[in-house]
């Protein structure tokens, strides 16, 4: 059985950087506080949901 690494608090940033979201727009999208977003980021301890949820996040495109 292969083991899945968890995302750390910076490739969990890098990601949601790489796809051009910050935490006020995931707040908005997830339901939730900026504050909160701030935490599941800084948590290395996360549930592995919101890894999956980040990874499949639509790149959003500024104009």
């Amino acid at each position: 059985m292969v083991e899945i690494k968890p995302l750390s608090p910076d490739e969990f940033k890098a990601v949601l950087d790489g796809k051009g979201w910050t935490a006020d727009l995931l707040a908005v999208r997830w339901g939730m506080t900026r504050r909160r977003i701030q935490q599941i980021v800084a948590d290395a301890e996360r549930p592995r949901y919101y890894d999956d949820a980040v990874a499949n996040l639509p790149i959003v495109i500024r104009m």
